[in-house]
């Protein structure tokens, strides 16, 4: 599973893209806001369970559940995936309580 994706999502006032490197338990990205990902996911069941946190960039951000994320903020993020979640299926990830659809596609593997 170590590799790099491509995300695009939509929540209820927008839409948004980023990368994201999911792979040996981390994962790290950023968003078109300058958004910035860091958390952890374990395999379980053929799931992935992810906790991370998204931090706002310096001029803070307008999320696309339309809070707002204040410079120097980080807000929690779950997600409860099937192992196969980068199969162009819609995934959710819950943003401080709001769902948010997430796609991924693999881009390619990282060592």
């Amino acid at each position: 599973m170590s590799a790099l994706y491509a995300m695009r999502y939509l929540g209820q006032t927008g839409v948004g893209m980023g990368s994201v490197y999911i792979g040996k338990g981390v994962i790290v990205g950023v968003d078109v806001a300058n958004g910035r990902y860091h958390g952890t996911y374990k395999e379980e069941n053929g799931r992935v369970k992810a906790t991370l946190t998204l931090s706002a960039p310096p001029g803070g951000a307008v999320l696309v559940t339309g809070q707002q994320l204040p410079a120097g903020q980080a807000i929690p993020l779950t997600a409860d995936w099937p192992a196969n979640f980068a199969n162009g299926a819609a995934q959710t990830v819950s943003v401080m309580g709001n769902p948010v659809q997430v796609t991924f596609e693999k881009i390619g593997d990282v060592p």
